[in-house]
């Protein structure tokens, strides 16, 4: 992401929002869980909906040529073999990329997901440190991506008390601190904002409409929770149309309009009852969490760990496909971005970087409804934002490399150009005094 060409946005909700997920919703079973940030993917196809009922644009069903799905992400995929033809409903602002949303608040600024790794210790927070558990193989080769076990445990350096457990919003100076492992100057500390002061749950009861007929159901109802925003609340997102410059076959001037109609766009149909959302361009600091902190100095092996800010859905549930490698004998948990046919992963690391420890939230369900197609889209299941994940680098050179590729860098193995997997990196990891040292767990991973 270039921070020269960022578009930033805050969205103002004028209405409940509601944002459907795959959790049941029929009367007994369920309300869903729609009093929360849309996922990151729902915001790309609002954006791009209202984009294309703001220009006329229809979608009577999927009869334009797309790029096959196992074809490669960049270059002509004409000229290259391919498992068949993929079918789209319009080509119009494919290029657009989004990210967000996050809460925005004129007091606050832009506010980030605490991480699941903190919790409250006196006046300041105390971070899980990471134990190595000897029952578990330093190196692993299992059959299957879900045999794989993390090699250390995060462990807190605190008595167990869900009342320390940080919950809710920092602003970004609180995560800068955070991740330098230094403490806010300022009296608020790490005290976070909380999810209620944003936004608030309100529980409704409806018919359900049939989607061919457009018409009540006769007894099924559904209770469902809405989301209802906060007077000073807003959602902040980046979005932009690919440099029409870099355009390929012809698409340049269709790419020059398309940025023309994105920059006149002042409303956003949004949620699963296109609730009105006004949009206002707003200077917002994205720019500021692009830069990753520097690495520990000396050449021995050094720890890292990624804060995901928005939610990933990796190929492998909580296991990134980027760090599996059961197919070339190479030990599972192994960091491969520079195989990957990615632009941003055309270069290998300099050395070897090894996952071994991760602490996560409880899974999201991800779903939704395929307006074209007039059917629900598959069930996935995401891991959510504020989960943190810890990697091993064999030296300084390793760690800076990792680093760049996993820092505001889109790292989800589905929907990254929809802001999926976008992350933070911290050097400021320690392993707990009960543990053996970093360099003989190198030598174990590393032999």
């Amino acid at each position: 992401m270039n921070a020269d060409a960022m578009n930033t946005v805050l969205i103002e909700p004028t209405d409940l929002l509601f944002f459907r997920d795959a959790i049941p919703m029929s009367a007994g079973q369920g309300k869903g869980a729609g009093c929360r940030l849309p996922f990151p993917s729902t915001l790309h196809e609002a954006f791009r909906a209202s984009l294309l009922r703001a220009n006329g644009e229809t979608t009577g069903g999927k009869k334009e040529e797309g790029r096959p799905r196992n074809a490669d992400r960049t270059g002509n995929w004409h000229t290259q073999g391919h498992d068949g033809k993929t079918f789209i409903a319009t080509k119009a602002f494919r290029s657009l990329r989004t990210i967000g949303p996050l809460p925005w608040r004129k007091d606050t600024g832009l506010l980030l997901p605490v991480p699941l790794d903190v919790a409250r210790k006196d006046k300041s927070i105390a971070r899980l440190q990471l134990w190595r558990d000897s029952s578990i193989s330093a190196q692993q080769h299992p059959e299957t991506p879900g045999g794989y076990a993390p090699p250390c445990l995060p462990v807190a350096v605190t008595p167990p008390d869900k009342k320390r457990q940080l919950h809710g919003w920092w602003t970004t100076e609180q995560m800068k601190h955070y991740l330098h492992g230094s403490t806010p100057p300022n009296g608020r500390g790490f005290t976070p904002t909380a999810t209620e002061t944003l936004w608030v749950a309100e529980h409704r009861v409806g018919v359900e409409i049939d989607p061919g007929s457009f018409a009540s159901k006769e007894g099924q109802l559904y209770a469902g929770t809405y989301l209802r925003a906060d007077k000073h609340t807003r959602l902040a997102a980046w979005i932009e149309v690919a440099d029409p410059d870099k355009a390929r076959n012809g698409e340049a001037d269709a790419r020059r309009r398309e940025r023309e109609q994105l920059d006149e766009l002042d409303w956003l149909l949004l949620g699963g009852e296109f609730r009105l959302a006004r949009l206002h361009k707003e200077t917002v600091p994205f720019a500021e969490l692009q830069q990753p902190p520097d690495a520990p100095a000396g050449d021995g092996p050094c720890l890292l760990k990624w804060v995901l800010v928005t939610p990933a859905i990796f190929a492998h549930g909580s296991l990134p496909g980027w760090c599996w490698n059961g197919s070339d004998g190479r030990p599972s948990g192994e960091v491969r971005l520079g195989v990957s046919k990615r632009k941003a992963d055309c270069e290998s690391l300099p050395g070897r970087a090894q996952l071994i420890s991760w602490c996560l939230g409880k899974p999201r369900t991800v779903s939704g409804w395929d307006v074209v197609e007039g059917r629900a889209k598959p069930t996935m299941l995401a891991v959510p934002e504020g989960s943190v994940y810890y990697f091993l680098c064999e030296n300084r050179a390793t760690a800076i490399g990792l680093a760049k590729k996993l820092h505001w860098q889109p790292r989800s193995d589905f929907y990254g150009e929809k802001g999926c997997g976008y992350g933070l990196v911290s050097f400021h990891v320690r392993m707990h005094a009960s543990s053996i040292k970093i360099e003989e767990l190198a030598r174990e991973v590393f032999q």
